[in-house]
């Protein structure tokens, strides 16, 4: 029986990966995952791909409460309620995303982290994720890549910074749930298309450091989708509701879109 293995989730967009036993899904997402986004001295949307030393932060963010947590590498804390007035709007995955600079004392601290001017933007809609609010990994995936590749490190499943880990089905059988409906706990994605993987993968998900060519080892035994490297499926949310690990994942029957 397929379940949730783990949830995660990064309330600042491309700082480490935290892990919850227990999420809100709202129709946009997680809720608070990926509410922040962090502006470099360019005005562009920091990346651990230029800032691999963002991933050894993480964050928690209560959207309820408006309470900001970091959490720096050497586990202490910078902590507070989110404020600020003063509005912003940056580019980020060809449109344009409008957002509030965010004031208190986190900008400083991953500005010290990651060696350079950063600035803090809570962004408009409350979301800032690369295309679809949910995405799913199976475990079997992971391990399947890691046998064929001889890489026991790629199986690490914040390097794919997946929303949701599946277990209990086999090797690469989320792909047969695209344009299908499935149920995990009261939440019911959509499940859309195969999540098309970038050079994040070829990153250490606990360094930032680049350590092995992920895309090359997945490429060594799939073959690209309309050209791109796929690893895992986006998902949109069709009901929201509350999940939480050890939930039971049901596919159901092909809905109408």
């Amino acid at each position: 029986m397929a379940r949730v293995r783990a949830i995660h989730l990064s309330p600042i967009k491309s700082l480490g990966l935290m892990s919850s036993e227990r999420a809100t899904v709202t129709p946009d997402g997680i809720a608070g995952d990926r509410a922040f986004v962090l502006l470099d001295d360019r005005g562009e949307v920091a990346t651990m791909r230029r800032y691999g030393a963002l991933a050894r932060a993480g964050s928690w963010f209560d959207p309820d409460t408006g309470q900001l947590v970091v959490v720096l590498p050497d586990g202490g804390e910078v902590s507070g309620v989110v404020g600020g007035d003063q509005r912003e709007a940056v580019l980020m995955f060809g449109r344009d995303v409008q957002g509030t600079i965010v004031e208190g004392p986190w900008a400083d601290a991953l500005s010290e982290l990651a060696g350079s001017p950063m600035r803090l933007m809570l962004v408009g809609n409350g979301h800032a994720q690369d295309t679809y609010p949910m995405s799913l990994l199976s475990e079997a995936s992971l391990h399947e890549l890691a046998a064929r590749s001889g890489e026991a490190e790629v199986a690490d499943p914040r390097r794919f910074r997946n929303t949701l880990l599946i277990d209990g089905i086999a090797p690469h059988e989320e792909d047969e749930w695209i344009g299908h409906d499935v149920r995990a706990g009261e939440v019911v994605l959509h499940v859309a298309e195969r999540d098309p993987r970038c050079s994040m993968t070829t990153l250490n998900p606990r360094s930032g450091e680049r350590d092995m060519d992920t895309l090359r080892m997945i490429l060594d035994y799939r073959t690209k989708q309309d050209g791109n490297v796929c690893f895992g499926v986006y998902a949109d949310v069709a009901q929201p509701g509350i999940v939480a690990v050890g939930d039971t994942v049901e596919p159901l029957s092909k809905g109408p879109r």
